[in-house]
């Protein structure tokens, strides 16, 4: 699987679990790799050598195959949840 069909199949299991990502929260790293900032201080790297990798919530680098997206959701939620208690939706702009 390369890099971006994980991140695609990433971004739809996260749909599936309730977190909902936009196309604003994946960016590109210098080696042509996909990241996706899911929450404040939670950003996962995708690609080829090391798969996915992640913080947890000690700071410690966790990773995990491209082949186990299932696996890697079951391990970002619990993170996703801590980091995004007490962090307020923002509310839609209304033109003036």
């Amino acid at each position: 699987m390369t890099p971006d069909e994980a991140l695609a199949e990433l971004r739809n299991e996260l749909q599936a679990a309730g977190v909902l990502t936009e196309d604003r929260d994946v960016f590109w790293c210098a080696a042509d790799e996909p990241m996706l900032s899911l929450a404040p201080g939670l950003v996962i790297w995708i690609g080829r050598q090391h798969g996915f990798r992640w913080p947890d919530q000690k700071g410690r680098w966790r990773k995990c195959s491209l082949d186990d997206v299932c696996g890697v959701v079951d391990l970002i939620l619990p993170i996703y949840k801590q980091r995004m208690s007490g962090v307020e939706a923002a509310t839609q702009a209304e033109p003036v």
